[in-house]
């Protein structure tokens, strides 16, 4: 996480040094960077710079726990609004081209290659399954609720950097009110990096930091019944191969010799009639 967070200030600070260094280029160092770089146009690179850091900063200062697109919705529109207008064929009816002038450059391409960023941290984190314009949805404002609900009950049983033993319990309720209706909720809809930033720090935190743990009965009978199973089957092992051993074979084989003379024998004596 550090090093994502340094990577972004780094980037910060090139995207502004760049675009400063194109404006002020542009605007000082001869009569045909003038004429090619105008009040306007300059105005409008200004203005993006200005837009594309307000977002950076924005995401870094919401990066842990992860809250980008609850908060930066209104600078990642701002983004769009200012790299629509450098787009625009013209500003204010003139007739200089800003979008030639501003995108097509040089080969860094630092207005196009920034907004490119903006728009991949805003895809990463899926932003558009969560929101509904600049507002998040109903299924997202249930989680969210459900996520402070718990919250309040974990802050309730917190003293300083300890908590009471009654936290698992007290807490197990709103626990399973979250987690149930974003197990539910994930199948048909996905959601954004908030939510599910939100649902695993809040699953490592009570299985892994307070060592919450919920019982569940119909695993623990399959894992059961599956244990017996394995240790029962040693046993049939043995017992099927000690009756088709060799000397269970003989010992059965004589048995049954005995038993079929002695029905023989007992055939034959039948037919003697025994005078009194």
């Amino acid at each position: 996480m550090s090093k994502l967070v340094g990577f972004l200030f780094l980037w910060l600070y090139f995207l502004n040094s760049s675009l400063r260094l194109m404006v002020s280029a542009q605007s000082s160092t001869s009569p045909l960077s003038i004429d090619v770089l105008p009040d306007g146009c300059e105005e409008l690179l200004q203005l993006f710079a200005n837009k594309t850091s307000k977002f950076t900063l924005c995401v870094l200062t919401n990066a842990r726990p992860i809250s980008v697109c609850e908060h930066c919705v209104n600078e990642y529109n701002q983004v769009l609004l200012q790299y629509e207008n450098i787009q625009r064929l013209h500003h204010n009816d003139s007739e200089v081209d800003c979008r030639a002038v501003l995108t097509n450059i040089d080969r860094l391409q630092v207005v196009y290659a920034s907004y490119n960023y903006v728009l991949n941290m805003w895809e990463q984190a899926s932003c558009k399954l969560c929101l509904n314009g600049t507002a998040f949805n109903d299924k997202t404002k249930t989680v969210m609720r459900l996520g402070k609900l718990f919250d309040a009950c974990v802050s309730n049983h917190m003293n300083g950097t300890t908590y009471n033993s009654s936290l698992c319990s007290d807490c197990q309720e709103d626990y399973l009110n979250l987690t149930n209706y974003y197990n539910i909720n994930k199948i048909s809809k996905e959601f954004c990096m908030d939510v599910v930033d939100l649902i695993n720090t809040t699953q490592a935190d009570w299985s892994l930091k307070w060592k919450c743990h919920i019982p569940n009965y119909d695993s623990e009978w399959i894992l059961l019944t599956i244990s017996f199973i394995i240790l029962l089957l040693p046993i049939l092992f043995y017992f099927i191969n000690w009756i088709s051993s060799p000397e269970m074979t003989n010992e059965l084989l004589s048995q049954n010799r005995w038993h079929q003379r002695f029905i023989d024998g007992s055939t034959s004596t039948s037919g003697y009639v025994v005078i009194s």
